[in-house]
């Protein structure tokens, strides 16, 4: 064997036989179960309290795909969702069976899904021999990054996708690295250099087959693991040298990631003009350089976390947004170049910590990076590998102290560990109602527009802490950070009509649907503030384009019906109101149902004052 290919192979040994952790006894495996379990609930218990938040409605309590009998078909067969997640969506179905508007098993479910996630991420680190893979677990289950994917329920689809995640790796894992072991410790070449001797199989195997199905049911929890394709070259590079084989092993997993990639672009951009995010590739390209640094900080620092940061103006023409890519490129270069000696740990856990990021750092925009860039929960899958590392150099420094030194190190991770707890308990705190999350998020980010809106739509809702001026300011405020918002325009204006400010009601709905001209709710909230005018004419068209692009716009119909009445327009408000009559119905909406059904009687029995049985709109 030459000098030179002895210098070549002589750090994968090392990692197959120096790192290699011994088979546990099952008592010890048991205590490493119970442990995780431990920390989880001392560190989420609050989590189990906290209500639904922000998207929860969206995804699920206002969600009839979710109530209808027939929705495993829909999210399955249909575009009835915004995203095509129907593994995610399923788990929502079962529950709202079991659940209901309870909160709690929600809660409940994501945290046992991030118990089990730390248990994969355990088994998967020690069949990768990394030292340390149990304090990484730990880490992980604690870190408080992770809150958003735990402790918001509509984050359930990282959960989800984490999970086949890891199991897609473990079966890959299964299906050839005893193998390549023993070929390894039974013979002088390198281990499995030859995939096309069947030592580790090539396209066959029952292991394979069901990492490539579990890495399907992942895509279809959430787009966001396409990556792993690439994250397995990683990995058995990691291992043992590349070969060609390699490539054609991963190809499927390439064929699936680009398959249901496409499904979901298609799905988050059909039949809307919505546009997330105007920035060219440079603007893009510069982020994705600021992103990997700041997540990365937050890994080893996770603390003042924000529920949504405040968003980046990134400037090309500006020196300082170039540093950050400079710097990433210069890090990568210097791991890659000394990858067969000292760095080859260090590249790794960059390379799999970069490469995860890529969905997630602005080259492909998703709807929540219309109010921010960066999210920690973005970081769910590739914080594992900065956790791996710093657990992996922890354990191999603490292997070789003795004595005082050797406590010392022990009692500095029992500290962290416990320092992440509190910070993650603190952070389980602002999830526990929408109002002390976006107070929360206000006071550190006050010109968060999209907050604003939502806390004032909060406040003037009845029944919850009802506070019209309180309200019309956040809505100020939101159009004033905003002024292209739409939503909030036709907030404002709908709040301030019903206040009795007309004319400015007016103007604001103008302008969100000079915004937004096919924006069903600003044509109905307009239709209502010119009746009140007495532009009866003009409030008719403005209703009736409201159902024309929504036609399942039950209180549009409900005015109609009013509206013809009062004109003595018989057939005409008959048949608004029994339209409306069936969407309720539909909806399973059974008061509303009645109330437009009294109506409907005393109408057609002539009574002269409707207005007594009038249904609500």
């Amino acid at each position: 064997m030459s000098k030179r290919k002895k210098s070549s192979n002589k750090h994968a040994p090392q990692v197959l036989s120096r790192t290699s952790v011994p088979t546990a006894l099952p008592l010890s495996v048991l205590a490493g179960v119970a442990i995780i379990v431990i920390v989880v609930f001392l560190a989420y218990f609050p989590s189990i309290n906290g209500g639904f938040v922000l998207d929860d409605d969206l995804m699920m309590t206002e969600n009839n795909n979710i109530k209808s009998s027939d929705g495993l078909y829909r999210f399955w067969c249909t575009d009835k969702e915004q995203d095509y997640w129907p593994m995610t969506y399923c788990t929502f179905w079962l529950e709202w069976r079991m659940w209901d508007r309870c909160p709690t098993g929600y809660h409940v479910t994501n945290l046992s899904l991030h118990i089990v996630e730390t248990l994969m991420i355990w088994l998967v680190l020690r069949r990768l021999s990394i030292p340390g893979a149990f304090l990484a677990a730990v880490i992980f289950a604690v870190h408080p990054v992770n809150v958003e994917s735990v402790a918001w329920i509509a984050q359930r689809k990282n959960t989800m996708a984490m999970l086949f995640f890891l199991l897609s790796i473990l079966c890959y894992l299964n299906d050839f690295t005893s193998s390549c072991r023993d070929k390894a410790q039974s013979s002088r070449h390198t281990p499995c250099a030859d995939l096309a001797h069947g030592v580790c199989g090539l396209l066959s195997g029952r292991w394979y087959w069901l990492s490539l199905f579990a890495f399907a049911l992942a895509m279809l929890s959430k787009g966001s693991v396409a990556v792993l394709p690439v994250l397995l070259i990683g990995i058995v590079w990691w291992l043992r040298p590349l070969t060609k084989w390699d490539l054609v092993r991963t190809a499927p997993f390439f064929a699936v990631a680009a398959a249901l990639a496409g499904v979901n672009v298609w799905f988050q951009t059909h039949g809307t003009d919505l546009v997330f995010r105007a920035a060219t590739f440079t603007e893009r390209l510069l982020g994705a350089g600021g992103a990997t640094w700041f997540y990365l900080y937050k890994a080893f620092l996770p603390v003042d976390l924000y529920f949504v940061y405040p968003m980046w103006h990134i400037q090309a023409e500006k020196l300082l947004w170039w540093l950050p890519l400079s710097a990433a490129s210069i890090v990568t270069a210097v791991l890659w170049r000394y990858r067969k000696g000292w760095s080859r740990p260090f590249l790794f856990a960059w390379g799999f910590f970069c490469v995860a990021l890529v969905p997630v750092v602005g080259f492909t925009d998703v709807g929540f990076m219309r109010f921010s860039l960066v999210a920690d929960r973005y970081q769910h899958i590739a914080v594992i590998a900065v956790i791996a590392l710093v657990a992996s150099g922890w354990k191999v420094w603490h292997r070789r102290m003795h004595g005082g030194t050797y406590w010392a190190g022990t009692a500095v991770v029992v500290m962290a560990v416990g320092s992440l707890i509190l910070l993650t308990r603190q952070q389980n705190g602002i999830y526990r109602d929408e109002f002390t999350l976006y107070y929360a998020t206000l006071e550190k980010n006050n010109e968060c527009w999209m907050v604003h809106n939502n806390l004032g739509y909060l406040l003037a809702q009845p029944g919850k802490r009802k506070n019209i001026s309180a309200a019309i300011d956040h809505f100020r405020l939101a159009v004033q950070f905003n002024p292209k918002y739409a939503e909030a325009q036709n907030n404002l204006g709908n709040l301030l009509q019903n206040d009795g400010k007309l004319d400015e009601g007016i103007e604001h709905l103008q302008q969100a649907l000079r915004l937004k001209p096919n924006y069903p709710d600003a044509h109905y909230s307009l239709g209502s503030v010119l009746l009140k005018k007495g532009r009866l004419k003009e409030a008719i068209e403005h209703y009736q384009r409201a159902v024309e692009l929504k036609p399942d716009y039950i209180e549009v119909y409900i005015s109609l019906s009013l509206v013809y009445a009062d004109q003595h327009q018989s057939s005409e408000a008959l048949a608004a109101a029994q339209k409306a009559l069936e969407l309720a119905q539909s909806k399973n909406q059974t008061a509303l149902a009645k109330q437009i059904e009294d109506w409907l009687k005393s109408y057609r029995a002539g009574m002269s004052d409707h207005s007594n049985t009038r249904p609500s709109k």
